[in-house]
């Protein structure tokens, strides 16, 4: 894919990304709020109230069926963390008209489309009406009570809330189940209204795209309502050191067969930048796939799991092993996690699983050009945390670069901060 290009249209930032790969075009409006989490919940409901209560389109059936006229366009909508600041992407992608014969604007009625659902909502009064509100504020309850039911997803959620209990303000769910009863059409509505008094936008657009017909695109066919506004987007910083304690917690329950185990390790690596690279070398090596030490030693050696595995979370700065064991195992598993990282540390892993954990990890990389919405998100979130468009090809060879001495170090700096685990043992309480 060629560098995006960008412009400034009516004031609003706009990311070219040109790419002949693909048949299809994205058109994707981002809305960045300011730093916080007060209105969590409110930007998770914008995001499917907003595509679901359009006003041209009361009902699913008309707004599927000038879809359908649209070539199949899909659309939707999504709230996300990046740095500090939680952002509204709302997204249209459709096929290329350049391939469709005697069709020149399905660009220009995409967008328009787009503009439909983010500025033109079914309101009563200029709020939402009581029954989009409730439906929303309903399934996010459902949600949740969802969440309880599936015991691996239970525990990861407890999981993160023991992890985050000294770093509150870093924390992004969604929904907020914890603050859901605050959230009130009054301020859903008032959230609403901040994406054009007070919110950034910018819009990104991917596909084989010509610049001088999307530039008059977006000039004659963007609602005047949206308007770009000044954001501090800032990173999250971690409270990352080497004397941290770590927290340490049970969580009783009587209905769970096996237990769970959950240890995190916070890192001070930053985004994109060659202990990134070293970590997710590291991660691999660790736990990250089916030749790692941790699922090799643990699980098929000495058989003391049903399933285990690490992930890097590179915006969350840490290393999480999870792991299912027989309660009788517990204590064993979780000093058995600790002591293979120790292993890494001094280096004792094998050439061979470096260069395959190394490999996959490039693999990895390599298959974000194969995705066009992920390869536009990767855009969106080096654009928002650096100021700079997303490197690929840099990226990979970065990768290519790691060293087993590197992969040591980052092992060496990581810094255990929790060990959580949901069992059955003792008393049970929530």
């Amino acid at each position: 894919m060629e560098k995006p290009i960008k412009k400034s249209i009516n004031g609003i930032d706009v990311y070219y990304i040109k790419s002949d790969k693909f048949k299809t075009i994205t058109w994707s409006m981002v809305f960045t709020h300011e730093p916080g989490t007060t209105l969590i919940n409110e930007y998770y409901f914008l995001s499917n109230i907003l595509v679901d209560n359009m006003k041209k389109y009361p009902s699913n059936v008309l707004k599927y069926r000038y879809q359908s006229s649209l070539y199949g366009l899909d659309a939707f909508g999504s709230a996300q963390a990046i740095g500090n600041n939680i952002v509204n992407h709302f997204i249209v992608t459709y096929p290329n008209e350049i391939y469709l014969e005697g069709e020149d604007d399905l660009s220009k009625r995409a967008f328009i489309f787009l503009n439909e659902i983010v500025a033109n909502p079914s309101l009563r009064n200029k709020k939402f009406t009581k029954k989009a509100f409730k439906d929303n504020l309903d399934e996010a309850k459902e949600l949740h009570q969802l969440l309880k039911s599936v015991k691996d997803m239970y525990a990861y959620y407890k999981f993160t809330k023991t992890y985050y209990n000294d770093k509150k303000e870093l924390q992004f769910n969604f929904p907020e189940n914890d603050t859901l009863d605050q959230i009130t059409l009054d301020t859903l509505s008032n959230t609403y209204d901040d994406l054009f008094k007070k919110d950034s936008v910018s819009i990104f657009v991917t596909g084989d795209i010509e610049e001088e017909k999307f530039d008059a695109i977006i000039k004659e066919n963007i609602n005047p309502i949206i308007t770009n506004h000044q954001v501090n987007k800032t990173k999250r910083e971690f409270p990352y050191s080497k004397e941290l304690k770590p927290k340490i917690k049970k969580h009783y329950d009587h209905d769970v067969s096996q237990s769970r185990i959950f240890i995190a390790y916070l890192t001070e690596a930053e985004y994109n930048t060659k202990e990134h690279a070293s970590l997710a070398v590291l991660n691999n090596i660790y736990g990250g796939f089916d030749q790692s030490l941790l699922f090799t030693e643990v699980r098929e050696r000495e058989n003391l799991c049903y399933y285990i595995d690490s992930n890097y979370l590179p915006e969350e700065n840490f290393v999480a092993v999870a792991c299912s064991t027989d309660f009788l195992n517990e204590d064993i598993v979780t000093q058995k996690i600790q002591d293979i990282l120790e292993e890494v540390k001094i280096g004792h892993f094998t050439d061979e699983l470096f260069n395959q954990a190394k490999d996959n990890c490039i693999t990895s990389l390599e298959s974000l050009a194969d995705s066009q919405s992920r390869y536009l998100l990767q855009h969106i979130k080096s654009f928002h945390l650096t100021g700079h468009r997303y490197n690929l090809e840099h990226r990979i060879n970065t990768y290519k670069s790691v060293t087993k001495e590197d992969v040591m170090n980052v092992a060496k700096s990581l810094v255990l901060d929790t060990v959580y685990l949901y069992t059955k043992r003792g008393d049970t309480h929530e």
